[in-house]
Order: structure tokens, then C-alpha cells, then sequence
């Protein structure tokens, strides 16, 4: 073999050991499940944002109180087994606001999140629910399976482009939901008992997410929540990898 024919072999073995690195530096990537102040959950792998999990209402005429605009108190677990918000959600269009604890407990590859959810008085309601809200550019063209009680398991694409019309991809009863399973960004939500599940695409409202609600209240009348009212929320979330636990 000629001197320039060995350089060249030498050249690209170099390359593909290079590549061979970036690549596993990439595959080992850590996932982290930043905690805000608030209380709402960011699922990230390195720099990118994988998805947010959050406690979120709506007021009258469907006015929405996300969870940033919560104010929280943070306290460790004992035995560093988590966090606990205790906190206040304002509701637009109405003078009230809804008071929540929540904790978050991290699993081997996962994380546990339970909500207890009160009112010091009366306040309308349009909507209150625990969100996960999927990015589009991770999640956008591929699929989710929902787990029925009494049904087969349904499979549910994710639109990678806009839809046409419309913003609601699918609603029905559901105990746990596989996003995107087998790859490195699945996600599995699963409940204590089969709920209301409605999957919808928020980019009708500019906002590059695809939904997957579960609702403690959904009505377009609206629902008056006393102060004996008391909801109880509760999540169980599982990624491809160990997760690490983050924030305040």
C-alpha cells in the first residue's frame, strides 16, 4: 500500500472514531426533570426540552392560569425522597384562587407527581387539569398507544404539520399512555385509575405543543368549586433512561 493510500485510510478511521463519539456522547446525554419554582415540571435531555408537566386551570370564558403564574413555598421530602410546592393559583376573571400541594418524588427511571387541589371559597371554573405538553419538533409525526379499560389498546398518530381544522386529536377513558415507545424519547403516563385523556395540537393558539390533558373539570357552562371541594391528582411518569431531579 502507497504512503498516500494509508494516509487516506488513516483519515477516515479518524473520522469515524470522531463520529463514533459525538454519537455516544449524545446517546449519553443525561435526562433531568428540572422543577420550576412553581411547581411545573420540565423534562430535558442536555439542552433540549423534551416536555413540561404541569397543574393548570381555566376561568371563565376559558381564561388559563398556567402554572408559572403559581406562587409556591418549596420543601424537601424527608429523607431527600422529593419536593413539596405548596402554593396559590390565581384564576382570571374571577377575585379567587386555587390553593395546591404538590410532590414530587423521583423513581429509578422516572418520577411520581401527586396534586391536592382546594378553594378558600367559591370560584368558577371552566377548566382544571394536569398537562403534559409534548414539543412538536421531538414528538410531532410520531405515535402514542392509550391503554382502555374494557378495549384494546388504541394507537394515535401525532400530526407533524398543522392541522387543517381543528385542534383535538383524540379524547376517550385511559389509564396509561405510551408516547413515542421504544425510541429514546418515550415517555409512559400512567393513573390510578382510567380517566378522561383528550390529546389536542396547541398550535391553533401558536403555541408548538401537542397536548395530552387530564381533566378534573372540562365544561364549556363552567363549574362552581366550593371551599369543601377538595381533587386529588395524581401521576405517574416514566422515561427511556434514569432521570435526575433538579431545582429549588
Amino acid at each position: 500500500m502507497s504512503k498516500r493510500s494509508t494516509r487516506a485510510v488513516l483519515e477516515v478511521a479518524a473520522v469515524g472514531v470522531l463520529l463514533a463519539a459525538a454519537s455516544m456522547a449524545w446517546a449519553q446525554e443525561a435526562l433531568v426533570a428540572q422543577l420550576d419554582p412553581s411547581g411545573m415540571v420540565r423534562l430535558m435531555r442536555g439542552d433540549l426540552e423534551l416536555a413540561t408537566i404541569e397543574l393548570s386551570a381555566h376561568g371563565p370564558q376559558w381564561q388559563h392560569a398556567p402554572q408559572t403564574s403559581a406562587t409556591a413555598e418549596v420543601t424537601d421530602l424527608p429523607d431527600g425522597a422529593g419536593k413539596r410546592f405548596v402554593g396559590t393559583l390565581p384564576v382570571p376573571n374571577t377575585n379567587g384562587a386555587l390553593q395546591f400541594t404538590e410532590t414530587v418524588k423521583p423513581l429509578p427511571q422516572g418520577l411520581q407527581l401527586e396534586w391536592d387541589i382546594s378553594t378558600a371559597e367559591v370560584i368558577k371554573l371552566n377548566g382544571l387539569q394536569v398537562s403534559a405538553n409534548l414539543a412538536v419538533a421531538q414528538y410531532g409525526g410520531k405515535e402514542l398507544t392509550v391503554e382502555r379499560p374494557d378495549a384494546e389498546p388504541e394507537v394515535v398518530g401525532l400530526p407533524a404539520e398543522k392541522p387543517a381544522q381543528g385542534f383535538q386529536i383524540w379524547t376517550g377513558q385511559g389509564a396509561k399512555i405510551a408516547v413515542a415507545p421504544g425510541t429514546e424519547d418515550a415517555l409512559t403516563f400512567e393513573l390510578l385509575a382510567p380517566t378522561d385523556v383528550i390529546v389536542q395540537d396547541l398550535r391553533q393558539w401558536e403555541h408548538p405543543i401537542l397536548e395530552v390533558r387530564f381533566p378534573a373539570i372540562m365544561e364549556d357552562a363552567g363549574r362552581d368549586v366550593a371551599a369543601e371541594d377538595r381533587f386529588h391528582l395524581a401521576l405517574t411518569v416514566t422515561l427511556a433512561a434514569p432521570v435526575k431531579l433538579e431545582g429549588p
